[in-house]
């Protein structure tokens, strides 16, 4: 046997043998997934059972075949995030990207976990790298666990550099960002998302003329969820609902939803941009008293906590 085939089986075996170890050992432990921006240790909801072990039993079969391609790490990192395991998906890019360097799609995604991990350098990194990488012609799709699509990669590498810039509090470098990501978005669902980060951008650099301005081809039978989170955001930007239509403030915080807490990230930007800092500030600790970690709008409310 050739040196050079035998390193390559080498490393193909090592990778798989990682990967195997990482499925195998991936009961829930006392370790926290990240540590906010302030310091406190966030840990993973346990997902549920079958949903775990359903997730195992595919990445075991994706790795039985032995020589994995990029999208075979991107597909294997789908289930870890579906079950709540931020870190072990990161581990998975970060072995997919030693065989496939230059890959745009384990970069974006990568990065945007990096992002859920509070590790921002990291993440405009990748995301970066991401861009550079990405072909200028032609347009790539990503699809969930359901095999349906859900936004170009495009769309989804300017619109995590808009969430970075963002919680950077760059707000104009995140306007470009989210300008880019609206441009690229296929669909009302990832164009109503774009619009509202943009949205916010624009009020946060004294332009709410554009940032009402934008807002006005969404109407309320724009996206066929009407129960999405950022679609009623921007409805009751709009002035189309109350804030009591939007989400109950009463709602004890262990019950809320993701979607709940981006709903309730809304109204405290709101709240900030009609001068009402003391009730900003409130709902701001409302979000964080929630376990929707993950989410962008509590990464964001940790950052309006820290001065």
């Amino acid at each position: 046997m050739k040196p050079f085939t035998f390193v390559v089986i080498l490393i193909t075996l090592c990778s798989c043998s990682n990967q195997k170890e990482h499925v195998e050992n991936s009961t829930p432990s006392n370790d926290p997934e990240a540590i906010s921006f302030s310091g406190k240790p966030l840990f993973a909801k346990e997902a549920e059972p079958a949903a775990l072990a359903k997730s195992d039993s595919t990445i075991k079969t994706i790795l039985s075949k032995g020589d994995l391609t990029e999208d075979d790490f991107v597909e294997i990192g789908k289930h870890y995030v579906a079950t709540n395991r931020y870190k072990l998906a990161v581990s998975n890019y970060s072995e997919g990207l030693e065989k496939f360097p230059n890959s745009y799609k384990l970069l974006r995604n990568r990065g945007h976990r990096y992002i859920t991990l509070r590790k921002l350098n990291e993440a405009i990194r990748d995301l970066e790298k991401a861009e550079e990488l990405i072909p200028a012609v032609g347009e790539e799709m990503e699809y969930g666990l359901d095999g349906k699509p859900t936004a170009t990669l495009r769309h989804q590498i300017h619109y995590h550099i808009g969430v970075f810039q963002f919680l950077k509090k760059d707000y104009i470098k995140a306007a470009i960002a989210f300008e880019k990501a609206l441009a690229a978005a296929d669909n009302s669902k990832n164009a109503v998302g774009a619009s509202d980060w943009l949205y916010n951008c624009y009020m946060r650099i004294g332009r709410k003329d554009k940032a009402d301005e934008l807002l006005k081809p969404i109407t309320p039978d724009y996206v066929e969820d009407k129960d999405q989170a950022y679609f009623r955001r921007v409805l009751f930007y709009k002035g189309l609902i109350r804030a009591d239509e939007l989400i109950d403030v009463t709602m004890p915080s262990e019950k809320m939803s993701i979607q709940d807490v981006t709903k309730l990230y809304g109204l405290a930007n709101w709240y900030k941009y009609q001068g009402n800092s003391e009730k900003s500030t409130e709902l701001y600790k409302l979000v964080l008293q929630s376990d929707g970690w993950p989410g962008f709008a509590y990464a964001a409310a940790e950052k309006e906590m820290i001065q």
